[in-house]
């Protein structure tokens, strides 16, 4: 990841926020439901699925995992918009639409 991180922070939208979304693990096969108020890594290791965080914030950009489809909304402060396109910061993260398909 380049250092250039974006400075502000995607509002949130009020599907992102008010509706669920079905996470898709492309790799290990996993569909897992994640409901408003939610967030990704908890879904994820709910479901023994490992994803290292630290602050739980998007700014460390620890959790930051590749995705594939969807739609994501970013909260964090810790990429690019050019990585925005590639990457999603899982501790912070929405979807706009129904599935959200992560490279894990």
């Amino acid at each position: 990841m380049q250092n250039t991180a974006v400075n502000t922070l995607e509002a949130p939208s009020e599907n992102g926020a008010a509706q669920g979304f079905e996470l898709i693990l492309q790799r290990q096969g996993l569909r897992l439901p994640v409901e408003p108020g939610e967030s990704i890594t908890d879904v994820l290791q709910l479901a023994g699925v490992e994803i290292e965080t630290v602050c739980e914030q998007g700014i460390c950009g620890t959790c930051v995992t590749r995705w594939v489809d969807g739609d994501p909304e970013h909260h964090d402060s810790c990429l690019t918009e050019a990585e925005r396109r590639t990457h999603v910061a899982l501790c912070c993260a929405r979807n706009r639409n129904a599935t959200l398909t992560l490279d894990l």
